[in-house]
């Protein structure tokens, strides 16, 4: 499976200002027995596509783990959230180190077995967030985007740990 940027961008009347995307990022990750590996991250992005700047911005998520429960992760997201994201700026987090320790499941086995706990299973993720436009007393929310996000090793010989991002289902 490529790896992919899929987003929900939304800038027509009635329509969200701020486009939540997620798309994988080339790093890497430190092995236990110290080695660098060339790791993709799925990087979870807001930005704001309209001209307006946002307050109140509340970013919500879900995380679950293949065969496991759904957990509200948003608290994770929340802590980094600024207060505000003016015309054209854009918020930044890091599926792998911030959304996955925030899922019980999840968290226990990236403990115990570090990256390779999560590999080869499926993430399904979903996004959304809730704002203010400057000036305005209503609240809005964007749509909710879903995603599901697989971490795998295509090459043994490298260890190179790959990424494949495929649009969730409704």
């Amino acid at each position: 499976m490529p790896d992919t940027v899929v987003s929900n961008a939304a800038t027509g009347v009635g329509d969200s200002c701020l486009d939540i995307s997620l798309q994988p990022e080339a790093s890497h990750i430190q092995a236990s027995d110290g080695r660098e590996i060339p790791f993709t991250r799925a990087i979870l992005t807001i930005r704001n596509v309209c001209n307006t700047e946002h307050v109140n911005v509340v970013p919500r998520a879900t995380l679950g783990q293949e065969s496991g429960t759904v957990q509200d992760v948003s608290s994770s997201l929340s802590h980094s959230a600024p207060y505000s994201i003016p015309p054209n700026g854009t918020v930044r987090w890091d599926v792998y180190d911030l959304l996955l320790p925030a899922h019980p499941g999840t968290a226990s086995k990236v403990h115990m077995f570090g990256y390779r706990a999560a590999l080869n299973w499926r993430f399904d993720l979903a996004a959304w967030a809730e704002y203010r436009l400057s000036g305005s007393a209503g609240q809005m929310q964007t749509p909710i985007t879903r995603w599901v996000l697989r971490w795998s090793v295509p090459d043994p010989t490298t260890g190179a740990v790959a990424l494949a991002i495929e649009q969730g289902k409704e």
